[in-house]
């Protein structure tokens, strides 16, 4: 890379810092660290966000094929090492760089559907859940097992890690209906919760002056608001349908879209619904989790597009088309502008005919297109100016967002 390069690229990195950390602070909102993406959703708060900041064109760095191999679940990344499962019982620990196997767990007649969680510590293990409903604290350094606890349900959404003064929690969701909260280095349960139907989704929290609020969308139909000290549930508000996609939360509203098709904003402080919207008559399904942008949450649908509403009016800011159902989160990041240029924000997404794109966040236009020939139920972890996510039919993809002359 030119001298002029870095330069270029320190520059507009300190921008585009600049602006998001104006945002996060007037939308109550947090992001993934430059250089890890610790669980599914990239923070507490399930925003979808990473302080990353991207060239583009974005380079193809590595990929690596497992022909027997289905991924859906999102890598999740630390310290130089990508973490994810797939579906047929095996666990991958994987070179950032290169993509080169550190180490492979294998589980016999298990899979893993969701992603992993990591906390800060390296000494601590990365937990995650399989299809059979156990969930493991694995040795990052090995894969070898510290813990394990059972559940009667699939873990269908990957589990949050919550700080606490007592040491680090594990929250994790099965669909036996059951939130569990256990300490992160022993696997002991610390308190349980259940609800009327299955959880499919990760949860999120809110850090508020009450103390933190757990927020779990249900297939019963229901936002559960859940105090994260002893969990017990605080408010319920009824959603009118089913949902399995992990809720975002931005100041005092929690967004998230429907198996009807329907996409909400909830007041969790009133326990009241903001607004919501049903973009068409024949509205699809949304299995997306929604991301949050500069004032929008921008989601897939399965309708072959990818739509941006405004989070204080409901109001849609942009629907862009897309050849395939996007099942796959989108991830927002920065990109780092040219010399004179606005900085501004993208959505790193995927769908189901294998396309993975870069979209401005405030147009919906395509920035960077990428044909992986794979669809993609899983979307994609950010790190140290990568980008990962792998495919339903087995490849692991790698590119390299940091610039090149």
């Amino acid at each position: 890379m030119s001298h002029w390069a870095w330069v270029r690229q320190a520059i507009g990195l300190a921008c585009v810092l600049a602006v998001a950390a104006g945002t996060d602070q007037a939308a109550g909102q947090d992001a993934a660290p430059a250089d890890a993406w610790p669980m599914a959703r990239g923070s507490l708060a399930g925003t979808g966000r990473s302080a990353a900041v991207l060239t583009v064109p974005l380079a193809e760095a590595w990929r690596r094929d497992f022909p027997e191999a289905a991924f859906a679940a999102v890598p999740v990344i630390a310290d130089g090492v990508v973490y994810l499962g797939d579906l047929d019982g095996h666990f991958h620990a994987l070179d950032l760089n290169t993509g080169e196997t550190r180490w492979t767990r294998t589980i016999e007649q298990a899979g893993f559907p969701s992603a992993a969680a990591l906390a800060d510590d390296s000494r601590l293990p990365l937990v995650v859940g399989d299809d059979l409903g156990i969930v493991r604290g694995l040795d990052r350094a090995t894969g070898e097992t510290r813990w394990e606890y059972a559940t009667e349900g699939e873990i269908s959404g990957g589990p949050t890690i919550l700080p606490a003064a007592d040491g680090p929690r594990v929250l994790v969701g099965s669909q036996d209906a059951s939130l569990s909260c256990l300490d992160l280095e022993t696997g002991k349960r610390l308190w349980t919760h259940s609800i009327a139907d299955q959880i499919r989704c990760g949860p999120t929290v809110a850090r508020t002056a009450a103390g933190d609020r757990i927020f779990l969308a249900g297939c019963d139909g229901r936002l559960h608001v859940i105090d994260a000290a002893n969990g017990e549930e605080r408010a319920a508000i009824e959603i009118g349908g089913p949902t399995g996609t992990t809720p975002a939360v931005s100041g005092d509203i929690v967004l998230f879209g429907t198996e009807g098709g329907e996409f909400f904003a909830i007041d969790f402080v009133k326990a009241e619904i903001a607004w919501q919207k049903r973009p068409g008559t024949s509205a699809q399904a949304y299995r997306s989790s929604a991301a949050l942008a500069d004032g929008l949450a921008i989601v897939g649908s399965r309708g072959r597009a990818v739509e941006a509403f405004e989070i204080a009016t409901g109001t849609r800011a942009w629907r862009q088309p897309r050849g395939g159902r996007v099942d796959a989160s989108p991830v927002i990041v920065g990109l780092a502008p040219d010399p004179g240029d606005v900085p501004r924000e993208a959505a790193v997404i995927a769908d189901a005919r294998g396309t993975i794109a870069l979209l401005d966040g405030s147009t919906g236009d395509p920035v960077w297109e990428f044909d992986a020939g794979g669809g993609f139920s899983g979307g994609a972890a950010v790190a140290s100016g990568r980008v990962v996510i792998a495919s339903d039919d087995g490849t692991i993809w790698c590119f390299d967002g940091r610039g090149h002359d």
